[in-house]
């Protein structure tokens, strides 16, 4: 190759190299991004702040989170500021060891709850080879992703409280799905309220303020939603994250009651991957299915 065509071959490069910069600059563009993964029958949540940092809310069965990262994130880009597990069951943590393998992890939170499986001894190893911190999390944190230009992105955590905590620790626990952190998203006026597997008992005491957006609990079963926590939400737009599965999720009672309420609701296994883009004022819902203003 002569020195001509090094130079038109390095050019390019150089181009193609800054076309990328430009294409994931312009999507952040100061925006904030809640993207619900396709994982299948399982939750897991992309966060990305104005700033570009990330943080993963749960991982879903298998290895399917990881392709979502794949899409979403720069492909340079091979760090996750911050991991959420909310709760140490299969459907949301068994990703995550994959992304601990395959990305450099700097933050892990957890209540701290734990589960008697070969699944959840795993993942602890799998923290301890990362060599990541650990954020015991409780209610009443707040857990900040960034702050530019006086806009503050950050996630507000509701549950577990310090008390329950400390109960479980000493007495046990017999359902995780009850530990499940409950955290209130927020960007400038917009906000999303992120339930994990949370019982319907349980959230309609947390919640008290209206947002845009809510993940119905539980991948739609009607343990998970009821009529006083959609009054308390008004939810513009409900996302369930839910897959092929044999337990009848979503179920129809809840469906009936999202419609009820008209609100817009999106689902895994029907819209694919579910993005949310806010600017703090506005914000725009985008999937590989539809897409509304």
């Amino acid at each position: 190759m002569d020195f001509k065509a090094k130079l038109l071959l390095t050019s390019a490069l150089f181009f193609a190299v800054f076309g990328f910069l430009l294409i994931f600059q312009s999507q952040n563009s100061g925006k904030f991004r809640l993207i619900a993964c396709d994982v299948g029958q399982g939750d897991g949540i992309l966060l990305v702040s104005p700033g570009g940092k990330q943080v993963l809310i749960d991982g879903g069965p298998g290895t399917k989170v990881v392709d979502c990262l794949g899409q979403k994130m720069p492909f340079w880009d091979r760090t996750v500021e911050m991991v959420v597990s909310t709760h140490p069951e299969k459907d949301h943590l068994e990703g995550l060891l994959e992304v601990l393998a395959r990305y450099k992890v700097k933050m892990v939170v957890t209540t701290g709850v734990v589960n008697d499986t070969e699944l959840f001894k795993a993942w602890k190893e799998a923290i301890r080879k990362e060599g990541a911190k650990i954020y015991f999390v409780k209610a009443g944190d707040r857990l900040v992703l960034d702050s530019i230009r006086g806009r503050t992105s950050s996630m507000d955590v509701l549950w577990p409280t310090a008390e329950k905590l400390a109960l479980w620790k000493l007495a046990g626990l017999t359902e995780t799905n009850e530990s499940s952190v409950v955290m209130k998203v927020n960007f400038g006026q917009f906000c999303a309220y992120l339930t994990g597997d949370i019982p319907k008992e349980i959230l309609e005491s947390l919640i008290n303020k209206s947002c845009q957006v809510l993940k119905i609990s539980h991948h739609g079963s009607k343990t998970g939603t009821s009529e006083q926590i959609l009054d308390s939400v008004h939810p513009i737009v409900t996302i369930i994250q839910v897959g092929r599965n044999s337990f009848g999720h979503p179920h129809k009672e809840v469906i009936d009651l999202l419609e009820s309420k008209v609100v817009t609701i999106y689902r895994n296994d029907s819209n694919g991957i579910i993005e949310i883009s806010s600017d703090g004022k506005s914000f725009k819902v985008k999937s590989e299915r539809k897409t509304i203003d």
